[in-house]
């Protein structure tokens, strides 16, 4: 049996504001995800399947990765599987976010075109809000 294909992430440029957001909230959060990230193209971890919810819309060829300071972890890496390219495997990191009221899930789905209509305002409520605290934190 050969071994598996060597795995590459590639970001979104979404997703990689992400990271620099946490950075710049807290560099520890933005270590860990790094992290989970290198141990997933090491083959070390697989993410957990994610599905096609009412709430969140179709992330069903998506995975999920926890990562965060607290227990439960508090945020979650958002990828997917793009396949192959030249011999290597291509993981697309789609959303590196807080958990809380599943805000990286609806993050994905909009960055992917798959966000549900009926989603959309409590998506823009929230994301508002999250907007704000950051700024708030900055100010501080």
């Amino acid at each position: 049996m050969s071994p598996p294909a060597p795995r590459r992430a590639l970001f979104l440029d979404a997703a990689k504001a992400d990271v620099r957001r946490l950075v710049d909230g807290d560099r520890r959060l933005a270590q860990l995800a790094l992290q989970r990230i290198r141990d997933l193209e090491r083959r070390q971890i697989e993410g957990v399947p994610l599905s096609d919810m009412a709430a969140t819309g179709d992330l069903g060829d998506c995975r999920k990765l926890y990562f965060g300071l607290g227990d439960p972890p508090s945020h979650r890496i958002v990828y997917r599987d793009l396949g192959q390219s030249g011999g290597i495997e291509i993981i697309e990191v789609v959303a590196v976010e807080a958990r809380a009221e599943l805000y990286a899930y609806l993050l994905a789905a909009a960055r992917l075109g798959r966000f549900p209509s009926e989603s959309k305002p409590r998506f823009n409520r929230l994301h508002q809000q999250i907007v704000q605290r950051r700024a708030a934190r900055r100010r501080d």
